[in-house]
């Protein structure tokens, strides 16, 4: 099969694909074996170096998805994405002295997205044995930071583990409509909320750090483009237990493949 049959996503050239391919793990091997430049100190150095693995490591995966690979074989690249989270916030935890420091900044797009993303995937990829890792890294050793978002807390509900109610939704754009499709009084209601979503999503998100990486700079060169796709919609189909999900098919970020994975598993 050419890679223009396999690739999910028609921006992703097979040079950028291979060329990222080579590129994320050589830069993830290089801040591993020394802090970043940035920094003011040696420790925020590191912290910053952890933080840019982890971001990494989960766009590998997202890059992966998007050229088209086995979603079995994703299913263990989950599980390092959300051991370099760990990593990254125990440094975090360590460099502010404190011990309950959220480790996604959930309020701004870089954070919320690839929070609720992880969480979304969980699900998708069948490890929801992950889930309470990730909770912990929201929730911190002494439940401090528990209850901060609806969806967060929606979606973490979801697993086996006891989850805390909230009536606050960090991100209204584009996530109202979602968190109206989970709180939805029958799943018709909820597919029509889904539309809304998806919609809107990329729009909305206009001000997330990988918005438009696709497009070639003034130099005419592209890089940072791994792939645009709601999980967080997924989920809540596989979630809500919607049986017909072809109505959100025509949407381009709609990971429909991945949702009929996750149903015959």
């Amino acid at each position: 099969m050419s890679f223009q049959a396999k690739r999910r996503q028609k921006f992703l050239s097979e040079e950028n694909y291979r060329l990222a391919l080579d590129e994320i793990p050589q830069g993830i091997e290089l801040l591993r074996s020394g802090r970043a430049g940035s920094g003011d100190s040696l420790e925020e150095g590191w912290l910053i170096s952890y933080r840019i693995i982890a971001s990494d490591i989960f766009n590998l995966l997202v890059l992966k998805y998007t050229g088209g690979e086995a979603l079995e074989s994703l299913c263990d690249d989950l599980e390092r994405v959300v051991e370099a989270y760990e990593a990254s916030t125990r440094q975090l935890r360590d460099f502010h002295k404190e011990p309950n420091a959220i480790g996604f900044q959930i309020d701004s797009f870089d954070g919320y997205c690839p929070c609720l993303g992880l969480i979304s995937l969980c699900y998708l990829l069948r490890r929801r044995d992950l889930l309470p890792r990730i909770a912990g890294l929201l929730d911190g050793p002494d439940n401090a930071n528990v209850a901060a978002d609806f969806l967060i807390e929606e979606f973490l509900s979801y697993a086996p583990m006891d989850r805390y109610e909230s009536h606050i939704l960090l991100a209204t754009k584009p996530f109202e409509s979602l968190a109206d499709a989970m709180d939805a009084a029958d799943n018709d209601d909820a597919l029509r909320h889904l539309q809304k979503f998806l919609k809107r999503w990329y729009r909305d998100l206009a001000g997330a750090p990988w918005y438009d990486t696709h497009k070639p700079d003034a130099q005419g060169r592209t890089g940072g483009y791994y792939g645009y796709w709601s999980f967080e919609a997924a989920a809540a189909v596989l979630l809500l237990g919607i049986e017909d999900d072809s109505s959100l098919h025509p949407y381009l970020y709609y990971p429909k493949e991945l949702v009929a994975w996750a149903k015959t598993q």
